[in-house]
């Protein structure tokens, strides 16, 4: 740039040195030069301060949909900084503490929105020696404080551990190899209450990911690849469809309580959390529910304020639609109403697989089972509820 600037300015110097006609002749082609320059520097090209650098792969829509601008960005420049697939990691993120708001050490002494191993003698952390936190931490804006609990710090400190100590692979690996690092980072592939691996790797692919040995999307409307175009802007507000909820409830597959066995989410009150987790998915989808997901800590509630909000109740033998709620009770009604859930997907069969918060302590894809025989549930089904026609987006 500065030696376009010295340019400028000798242009300028000779345009006022010479003759008036020239000068104005002059004046003209450098004008338009300038007006070139300054699309290609404030335009869409690549280089340009808006569009993040990135190696690996287009962020899906489903990516640009369920993860927030900023910390998308920060997974890609991390990606690139240390050359890991960005949507591994930002699948590490979201399974670790969904939009990132975690702060603070938990019980087992990881801390931060990337759960790094921050306490030493914790679980997270065994023995006397330095944490990973210690050893690998990365300020990636030497401007401020270096911190455990800042987006961008936690997120270039996950990247950097699993390249160097996860054994992650370069951008490009394999899914197999990939996923052997989600195990590692996890201490474990996977236990009673989490697949933990499999569910990191089914929402990279979501995200976009598509090293060899991936399997398509499940979604495959999801994940079709966001345009390139500069004026594209978000949909016209609609009718709130059902692929809104199921796409919302499978975004935060994975996400738990924080610390383990508080009740503490990111959806309500430190309480039993299932009808909290399902009013949440509701009200982010643009159905009208009160503001405060703190109305709806009973399960039954939803199911009450559906029949008076002119949305529809269907009784356990009649067959859901994808993003109904679920309702498990041991009476035909909300009045003893046990847990509830929202449906993901219907099979031909009359299987269904379902979504569930406060599942073993997390949000946990449930399935597929026959409605009549439910897997693990306190009850069994006594009915379920469609959102009223016509509610809009949020």
């Amino acid at each position: 740039m500065s030696g376009e600037g010295s340019a400028g300015r000798a242009l300028w110097l000779w345009l006022l040195a010479g003759s008036a006609s020239t000068g104005i002749a002059l004046l003209v082609v450098f004008a338009v030069a300038v007006a070139v320059l300054d699309a290609s520097f404030n335009g869409c090209q690549e280089g340009s301060g808006s569009a993040p650098v990135s190696s690996g792969p287009t962020p899906s829509a489903y990516a640009s949909q369920s993860v927030a601008a900023e910390r998308l960005r920060l997974f890609q420049e991390a990606g690139s900084r240390f050359d890991i697939d960005w949507s591994f990691l930002a699948s590490i993120g979201a399974q670790e503490c969904s939009s990132g708001d975690c702060a603070g050490v938990n019980s087992a002494g990881c801390a931060g929105p990337m759960q790094i191993a921050y306490v030493r003698g914790s679980e997270c952390s065994p023995g006397s020696g330095p944490t990973l936190w210690e050893r690998y931490a990365v300020n990636a804006d030497p401007g401020h404080p270096l911190s455990v609990n800042d987006q961008a710090d936690a997120i270039f400190t996950a990247a950097r551990i699993l390249r160097e100590d996860m054994g992650a692979p370069p951008t490009g690996g394999t899914f197999a190899e990939y996923r052997q690092a989600a195990c590692r980072y996890y201490g474990a592939c996977g236990d009673a209450s989490v697949s933990y691996a499999e569910e990191v790797m089914a929402r990279a692919v979501q995200y976009g990911f598509t090293g060899s040995g991936a399997p398509a999307a499940s979604s495959p409307t999801l994940a079709e690849l966001v345009s390139d175009g500069c004026t594209a802007g978000p949909p016209a507000p609609g009718p709130v469809s059902t692929s809104q909820i199921v796409r919302i409830a499978e975004s935060q597959i994975g996400q738990g309580e924080h610390p383990p066995g508080s009740e503490c989410t990111i959806y309500g009150p430190c309480e039993e959390w299932c009808s909290l987790f399902a009013s949440w998915v509701w009200i982010k989808a643009g159905i009208p529910l009160a503001a405060s997901t703190a109305a709806y800590g009973y399960s039954g509630s939803l199911y009450t304020w559906t029949k008076e909000h002119d949305g529809r109740v269907l009784a356990a033998s009649a067959t859901p639609a994808p993003g109904d709620l679920v309702f498990y009770g041991t009476a035909p009604g909300p009045g003893e109403s046990k847990h509830v859930g929202v449906v993901q997907r219907v099979f031909t069969d009359g299987r269904i697989t379902t979504i569930e918060g406060d599942y073993a302590g997390h949000v946990t894809l449930v399935g597929p089972f026959l409605p009549s025989r439910p897997i693990g549930e306190r009850a069994p089904i006594y009915g379920y509820a469609q959102p009223p026609a016509g509610s809009k987006p949020a």
